[in-house]
């Protein structure tokens, strides 16, 4: 893969990460159904962003006391953000109104899984917006690089399928355990805590509605990066 190859790759699967993601943040764009299909997948194209940022992140770990304070902030953001990304998904899955049940799987709509998986949103929003502002400058010079040089044909550093499983084993054990901290600490859903409202028809999609909520969402994400960069200067 030539390097202007891999910046095209780069900015298809980022586009897709984000594209997903403000189609999650929509549910009354997409209806229940299509939203846990999204929650589901989405999972997919993180890893290939884990991957392709792996050897960024294994460094920023091996050299944390020796790097600089913003290369630090940059990983502790990161790493938060995997947390409530993980979080996002696991708890959306355990309360699964359609898709594990359409496998057989029964799930209830526990109360306190529900309100982490909306509580958690709001901060997910939040730090992908810090993610975005602190990484402005790379993302801009990915796209500047594409648009400039597209002929380019030196070559990427080469990826070894064996080493992309094992990171990929790394990324799902680390997902795994962060699921199993959440049972431990707000217990297996439960009918006890069974919310009684029907969330299926909550989100029965309207194209108005929908339309509003993925725009005002996609805003919302936009300002935290553009006040973070601006006041907060969470730059590179």
């Amino acid at each position: 893969m030539t390097l202007s190859s891999r910046r095209r790759f780069i900015i298809c699967l980022d586009a897709t990460l984000l594209i997903i993601f403000l189609l999650l943040l929509a549910p009354r764009l997409t209806g229940l159904a299509l939203h846990e299909v999204l929650g589901f997948l989405f999972f997919i194209p993180l890893i290939l962003h884990l991957l392709v940022a792996w050897p960024w992140i294994q460094k920023s770990v091996v050299r944390f006391f020796k790097t600089s304070g913003r290369s630090r902030l940059n990983l502790c953001i990161n790493m938060i953000l995997f947390l409530l990304v993980i979080t996002e998904l696991a708890s959306g899955l355990f309360i699964s109104q359609v898709l594990l049940p359409a496998f057989g799987i029964k799930t209830v709509n526990d109360r306190v899984w529900r309100y982490v998986h909306n509580v958690t949103l709001n901060f997910t929003v939040l730090f992908i917006g810090l993610h975005v502002a602190i990484n402005w400058g790379w993302i801009a010079s990915v796209f500047k690089r594409q648009l400039h040089v597209p002929n380019e044909k030196r070559m990427a550093p080469s990826f070894k399928i064996s080493t992309g499983l094992l990171r990929s084993g790394i990324i799902v054990f680390a997902a795994i355990i962060i699921a199993l901290v959440l049972i431990s600490v707000l217990g297996k859903p439960s009918p006890e805590r069974l919310y009684s409202h029907s969330e299926i028809a909550r989100f029965r999609p309207t194209f108005g509605h929908g339309i509003i909520q993925f725009l005002g969402e996609a805003f919302l994400i936009g300002f935290c990066a553009f006040v973070s960069r601006r006041w907060g200067r969470l730059r590179l």
